[in-house]
């Protein structure tokens, strides 16, 4: 008998947030402004649990919703009760607040095991199920961490499951769960669909437990009145730290820390209706030969690369300070010492200390004066080693990713002067360090053993951490492709550090006045994209991120250069393998996503038929027009309804592109599928949706339907 603890989040309405949800004065989002619902995925994860329970056929298994948050998070459980939920949880303390992602994986572990213990006493015959990631955040770094402190296997990115072989689909079961029957125990298993860079995979896990992240479930719940008369009056069981006795609470339990919450740069996007074909086919073919629009955010554009305090021209430069407002202060105190005639730090007296608190007329007091000289004498990094470079790869080849992430090593590694190392796990890998060492690597670790062959999330942890608690450099680096995603939690909770999630931003800046120089600051995108956050690793001895593709810049191959290869070995065994790979199915044929001009189909082309046959139309008129090759792209959920092979998947989970334009045929826009065309110079969509998200993140757009629109395009780009 199996029961299912499903992790649920109260989370702000991020479809609701406009400039009144900022502070205007310090530019933070005011989440009380904004409603609060459960996070969506958690919500399709609730359903999944339910389906799991019905295609198992056990009526006794219980399903056990637990949220982390105020009070006010009973809300969310009241929702799962009103759906399927047995009973719920509510962790809920103020010790528990601005918890970063290992504080409240961490808690939230405890809190599971108190459940198993206490109120299910099932021994290891559960799943914990959650959403892949939640809204407010979007790292997907909680579930992993949580498998990893409680030692379980961690599948995610799961679309779907069969039970005993049984192939149910994603189809709620046909028949009630009663007269499902339930197979003999000791043959019945469920196996997981689950998304995997580039395609799909069935897996098992060996054993039980395990934690399950949802991508997507498309069936949802609904509440019954009566169930909902019930679920006002349930029991909901409330817990505080104190009962959990976890070992990273809150603020002081985290390894990271926001510096700074900002809205997103107005998009120079024009977002720009057009009113009929005619004038949408002059408007492309004039971004085409001109190019209009804007070109996605890089991590690279730098103009003022970071200098370490001692090979500054001026010794009194704090330019590189990780706030405005901080390098602000230091410029004003740099410039009163030189009205005083102060070149020496060490002769800075308490009358001097006077002199410079007169002058600067309030702009700091004593204290913040006694730490910026304090920081004056810093120099040296706060963090040691090299800046690695946790590499990607598949069937022999090196993921694009890691590439650009190679570049901005190359770049971060140079500002503190010291090198670059690439960690690389497999089996008969060596041949990759060449490439590797050409793109801007120093020093390649090799980890090869035969267990790591195919990804295994257990295993690969093993290899990589045990690789970065042994040469410990201070920067490690990850692509956020599904596998990134997973794997980076997993490595960084079990070597107790932090890390930053899907960032855009890679920059050393300094903490003078708190006594930290050459610190890496990782901006990311939040609540969808509508905030930006800038943080900074704390109580670590690395720092670490995962970095979207597509917005580094991968450096022109030198194979002249030089490296160094060194073998580091692991002890793996069988028992590190977690997962049982029963099928995987990866995009098959060739695409060229380096083509100036890219169109993709999304659910709205509504069939494989209209998909190839409307894209055909339009890809053939494109290219003889512009005289340029177009390729085909697509939604993931085109790819799942069958409309075209996976490798021309678009987005998070597909490929990042970055061309000359891009033209989005039926697609909606959600954040996933926008994160990897960031980089496009020239947007273009059509949708008969005249709210589709995708029209305040394009530059020109046209409401109408794709069957309607494309020949009446075609035949204007002969016409024009």
């Amino acid at each position: 008998m199996s029961h299912y603890i499903v992790l649920v989040k109260q989370v702000p309405d991020v479809t609701q947030i406009t400039d009144n949800a900022f502070d205007p004065e310090s530019g933070t989002l005011v989440r009380a402004r904004l409603t609060n619902v459960i996070n969506e995925l958690d919500a399709q994860a609730l359903a999944f649990a339910n389906y799991m329970k019905k295609i198992s056929g056990d009526r006794k298994g219980k399903i056990i919703a637990l949220t982390m948050g105020p009070p006010m998070a009973g809300e969310v459980l009241r929702y799962a009760l009103s759906r399927c939920a047995d009973m719920v949880v509510l962790l809920t303390d103020r010790a528990l607040g601005g918890a970063d992602t290992v504080a409240t994986a961490n808690p939230l572990a405890f809190a599971i095991r108190k459940i198993v213990k206490e109120i299910l006493q099932c021994g290891n015959d559960y799943y914990v199920v959650t959403g892949m990631q939640s809204v407010d955040g979007d790292t997907a770094q909680v579930p992993p961490q949580i498998a990893e402190e409680l030692a379980l296997p961690c599948i995610a990115y799961v679309t779907g499951a069969e039970f005993s072989g049984l192939r149910q689909g994603l189809s709620p079961p046909a028949k009630p769960s009663a007269e499902l029957g339930r197979p003999d125990e000791k043959s019945s298993r469920f196996e997981f669909i689950r998304i995997i860079s580039g395609g799909s995979q069935v897996v098992t896990p060996k054993k039980l437990p395990v934690v399950l992240t949802v991508a997507k479930y498309e069936y949802p719940l609904f509440a019954t009145f009566a169930r909902t008369r019930w679920a006002n009056k349930a029991e909901v069981i409330q817990w505080g730290s104190a009962d959990i006795k976890a070992t990273h609470i809150g603020v002081s339990g985290s390894k990271t820390s926001v510096i700074r919450v900002f809205p997103p740069g107005k998009s120079t996007r024009k977002c720009q209706r057009v009113s009929d074909v005619g004038l949408l086919a002059k408007v492309l073919i004039d971004s085409f030969t001109s190019g209009n629009g804007e070109s996605g955010p890089s991590a690279d554009d730098q103009t003022h690369r970071y200098v370490l305090p001692d090979r500054r021209a001026d010794k009194f430069d704090r330019s590189f300070e990780g706030t405005r407002k901080e390098q602000e202060d230091y410029e004003i105190l740099a410039d009163t010492f030189k009205e005083l005639g102060i070149t020496d730090i060490s002769r800075v007296d308490d009358a001097v200390r006077e002199k410079v608190l007169t002058a600067v007329e309030g702009r700091f007091h004593k204290k913040a004066l006694e730490d910026m000289l304090n920081g004056f004498k810093l120099n040296g990094p706060a963090f040691k080693g090299e800046v690695w470079v946790v590499a990607e790869h598949s069937g022999g080849a090196v993921h694009p990713a890691t590439f650009e992430l190679i570049g901005r090593a190359r770049d971060l590694a140079d500002s503190l002067e010291s090198k670059v190392g690439v960690a690389v796990a497999g089996y008969e890998i060596e041949p990759q360090a060449k490439e590797l060492i050409a793109a801007g690597a120093d020093n390649i670790y090799l980890i090869e053993d035969q267990l790591l062959k195919v990804f295994d999330p257990t295993a690969h942890r093993k290899a990589i951490a045990d690789a970065i608690s042994t040469y410990w450099p201070q920067i490690v680096l990850y692509a956020a492709t599904p596998q990134g995603r997973m794997l980076a939690p997993m490595v960084s909770y079990r070597v107790g550090c932090g890390l930053t999630a899907d960032c855009t931003g890679l920059d050393i800046r300094d903490s003078s006045r708190k006594g930290d120089i050459g610190l890496l600051l990782q901006t990311r995108p939040a609540l969808g994209g509508n905030v930006m956050a800038t943080i900074r690793t704390k109580n670590s001895k690395s720092q670490m991120a995962t970095a979207r593709p597509g917005v580094m810049k991968r450096l022109p191959p030198d194979n002249s250069r030089k490296g160094k290869v060194i073998k580091h070995k692991v002890q793996l065994s069988n028992d590190d393998i977690s997962l049982e790979i029963l099928k995987t199915e990866l995009g098959t044929g060739e695409v060229n996503f380096e083509a100036k001009v890219i169109v993709s189909g999304g659910k709205g082309m509504q069939s494989r038929d209209n998909y190839e046959r409307l894209m055909g139309m339009l890809c053939d008129g494109l290219s003889k027009k512009l005289d340029t090759q177009v390729e085909r792209g697509a939604s993931r959920a085109a790819v799942e309804q069958g409309f075209i092979e996976r490798v021309h998947q678009v987005g998070q989970t597909g490929t990042s592109i970055g061309p000359k334009i891009y033209i989005a045929l039926g697609i909606s826009g959600a954040i996933q599928h926008m994160i990897g065309v960031a980089n496009t110079e020239t947007i273009i969509a059509i949708n008969s949706d005249p709210n589709a998200p995708i029209f305040k993140q394009c530059d020109y757009y046209i409401v109408g339907t794709v069957e309607d629109t494309i020949p009446k395009l075609a035949q204007a780009l002969e016409t024009e």
